[in-house]
């Protein structure tokens, strides 16, 4: 009998705490139901403003290359009539402040090329800011190259006559002159300190370049000199926030992904970014040369409203516990059920925080951890970097789908030619990164030739066609350089092998 007492009251208890947390349970994935509705709003919002984003630098560019047009188009003898036509470009644009004009000038042309500038501006001199390096006036280069100095600029104020008579001594220069000379194509910096605002290395890097290349209209490849296009990036990110602060209160972080961004990456951050825990919804900008990454954040993930419904079910909850112990029963062996469900769907979050969804391989998060830690340790090491040859034909012509395949494949045909302890990782699009144990040359060489030939001599059939690929590779030997250092020696590298015709590995002496 006391056994029987002991039954009714606890079976109860039991029924009414399983039926409890069942009704927790509920609630839970009713707010997840919430949060995910909320998530498709955000991600519809973000994708037009990064829509809206994108259009206005395409806008910018169309611009800064009608303002290249003129030079193209017109004699010598008539550039002196820029301003006109660069005021109805620069006045059509929020976030462009100003045009310059930098024509090639040889070294035997420097006295006559600034005799004929101060014509116009009798304050005009040539300087340059070597880097890490004070304004230096004069001519410095040390192999008699021409240079692009700043000759003409609209509007014509205090602040832009800053500009004039500048000209780059720094290598990277030299990079954006290769590349806009090869493609035809602008190139967007990374992000600058304006000369408009000053010299002082202290001030806020709230600006871009858009160098536009100016060929002779008789002789196509002969370049003639660089407009520049100045822009007030700032400008750009805070009409993201204005625009969506009207309908949901939404911070914003833009990334710069693009080339020589690696040090200060970070182009614009709403303030309690850090501090703010919600959802995030990350966007891409494609721009000619490089990409932005804009996130998008929204703190409060459910409405009053909502938070009211969440209520409700948790009290349904408690009214049911008190009626059926049975359907308490059966419900708590759903739960039972529901939580294997959860703890599967944690691990695969837990692995995805590592690992790329699309090849399976790590991801730029854990190579950074690697890297990091690599270096912290002064071990010695290798870093290989190598992206996909012409990759973006591939998707033009066979499609997305193809290309995501084409990942797949080359990942993993590098995976069998791995050795044993190296780490392998996709940074991002059809860019790979291998940290490998071989410190030795000759060893590193035949590795990569082999991983090179392996996947050149590979192909994998979509839609009926065979397709194949190569890989360029740039590698270099860390002995005691941090990770920057060893990041821009591969890349460096990783440019050496496509200059010099793709499908080959570069490594640094």
């Amino acid at each position: 009998m006391q056994q029987l007492n002991k039954k009714k009251i606890i079976y109860p208890l039991l029924a009414f705490a399983f039926t409890s947390l069942l009704a927790l349970y509920l609630v839970y994935f009713v707010y997840q139901s919430q949060v995910k509705y909320t998530v498709s709003l955000v991600d519809k919002l973000a994708l037009q403003q990064a829509e809206n984003l994108q259009q206005t630098v395409e806008s910018d560019l169309q611009f800064i290359g009608a303002g290249a047009n003129f030079f193209h188009a017109t004699q010598a003898e008539d550039w002196h009539r820029f301003p006109i036509f660069a005021d109805e470009i620069v006045s059509s644009s929020k976030t462009l402040i100003a045009l310059q004009w930098m024509p090639r000038v040889e070294h035997d042309q420097i006295a006559d090329h600034i005799a004929k500038v101060k014509q116009t501006y009798p304050f005009y001199q040539l300087y340059t800011v070597p880097k890490d390096g004070p304004k230096t006036l004069g001519y410095i280069m040390p192999n008699q190259e021409a240079i692009y100095p700043a000759s003409d600029v609209y509007p014509r104020n205090p602040d832009n006559f800053k500009a004039l008579g500048y000209y780059s001594s720094r290598l990277r220069f030299q990079l954006v002159l290769d590349s806009i000379a090869k493609t035809g194509h602008p190139n967007v910096s990374d992000k600058i300190r304006l000369l408009q605002d000053g010299l002082d290395r202290n001030l806020a890097k709230t600006g871009l370049l858009v160098y536009h290349p100016v060929f002779d209209a008789d002789h196509s490849e002969k370049l003639l000199g660089v407009v520049i296009g100045v822009i007030r990036s700032t400008l750009y990110f805070e009409s993201i926030v204005n625009k969506t602060a009207t309908e949901q209160e939404l911070l914003v972080k833009v990334t710069d992904l693009g080339f020589d961004a690696e040090d200060d990456p970070l182009l614009y951050q709403s303030e309690g970014w850090l501090e703010t825990t919600g959802i995030e919804v990350t966007k891409m900008v494609t721009l000619p040369n490089r990409g932005w990454q804009v996130d998008f954040k929204l703190d409060k993930k459910a409405t009053d409203n909502e938070q009211y419904v969440l209520i409700g079910i948790a009290l349904a909850g408690l009214v049911i516990a008190s009626l059926s112990s049975y359907i308490v029963l059966l419900l708590v062996r759903d739960q039972e059920h529901l939580e294997a469900l959860l703890d599967i769907r944690t691990q695969e979050l837990q692995f995805l925080v590592d690992h790329d969804s699309l090849t399976g391989i790590y991801n730029r998060r854990a190579f950074n951890r690697y890297l990091t830690d690599k270096v912290s340790q002064q071990t010695c090491f290798s870093l290989a970097v190598f992206d996909v040859d012409r990759f973006k034909l591939i998707n033009d012509h066979y499609g997305h789908v193809a290309g995501d395949e084409m990942l797949r494949h080359v990942v993993a045909v590098v995976q069998k030619h791995l050795n044993k302890g190296d780490v392998f990782v996709r940074m991002g699009g059809d860019e790979f990164c291998i940290i490998s144990q071989l410190v030795e040359r000759e060893d590193l060489v035949r590795c990569l030739e082999r991983i090179g030939q392996a996947v050149a001599n590979s192909h994998y059939e979509f839609d009926g066609k065979l397709i194949q690929c190569s890989l360029s590779i740039g590698a270099a030997i860390r002995r005691t350089e941090n990770e920057e250092d060893i990041m821009q020696a591969s890349d460096a590298q990783l440019y050496k092998s496509k200059q010099a015709g793709r499908n080959r590995v570069s490594i640094a002496e």
